[in-house]
């Protein structure tokens, strides 16, 4: 068993980040199957409280120095006249900024790129300044929001494990509250509109579909040349999400054909 958790105790739910970070209000000792265990009674951000057992679903402590959910560093340095400018090439500082200033920043960014997009300008200053605040002017690369998780691409976790933890993040939906919950998961943040705004986390979640969804096919794809169907269906015990499942019996009619 795991050092045991204390009253106060910051932790997170590794199967439910979208809950975002809970503290311990109260412990009870319990056994499950025969070995020691705790009953916790948590508060979390996003989900109110919830009476945990830790056999059933293992937590992550937060250490003190962990995100607290609100990050406002960039807040005493950033002169508004000159935002992009200043986080140009610095995307630390572009993440550690408020909505507000980002807000700021993207429109002065894209007054820049309409002024250098010509007819294209709209679509260039509407889809680009992201990409154009993190690289200097590169391409987007890597980013929080859309970066798959570790838990879904680790080659080092069971083939079974990342199957079931990519599918389980088809529960998340366009539906605005899901975002959020999404966005929640992705950063780690209790409320990631204090570093987001909506806007942005509305065009980062479909290329985390899209990469999500390259990421699966590939995984089914490779367990096909495989032969090992098994595999693939053991991702559907416990349950998935409708558009889970969706994407399981997509995968499963390849093994019907041959190639």
């Amino acid at each position: 068993m795991n050092p045991p958790f204390e009253k106060g105790d910051r932790v997170r739910h590794p199967k439910r980040p979208e809950w975002g970070s809970g503290t311990v209000r109260d412990t009870q000792a319990t056994t499950h199957n025969g070995a020691a265990a705790q009953k916790l009674t948590i508060d979390f951000a996003n989900r109110g409280r919830a009476v945990i057992n830790t056999a059933v679903a293992p937590l992550e402590k937060i250490g003190s120095d962990a995100p607290a959910g609100s990050v406002r560093a960039a807040k005493a340095t950033t002169h508004r006249g000159s935002a992009a400018q200043l986080w140009s090439g610095h995307p630390e500082r572009l993440k550690a900024a408020s909505a507000e200033d980002r807000e700021a920043a993207a429109e002065e960014a894209g007054t820049a790129l309409l002024e250098r997009g010509g007819r294209n300008g709209k679509r260039i200053a509407d889809q680009g300044w992201l990409d154009e605040l993190e690289s200097g002017g590169g391409s987007g690369g890597k980013h929080e929001l859309w970066e798959l998780p570790d838990a879904m691409t680790d080659p080092f976790i069971d083939i079974r494990d990342r199957l079931r933890n990519t599918l389980l993040s088809y529960r998340f939906t366009e539906d605005p509250r899901s975002i959020i919950e999404w966005a929640t998961s992705q950063t780690g943040l209790d409320d990631p509109l204090t570093r987001y705004t909506r806007h942005e986390m509305e065009q980062a979640f479909p290329r985390f579909c899209r990469d999500r969804d390259n990421h699966f096919r590939k995984m089914a794809f490779d367990l096909k040349k495989k032969r090992d169907a098994r595999t693939l269906k053991s991702a559907m015990k416990g349950g998935l999400p409708p558009a889970g499942q969706s994407a399981v019996d997509k995968a499963l009619k390849m093994f019907r054909y041959r190639g």
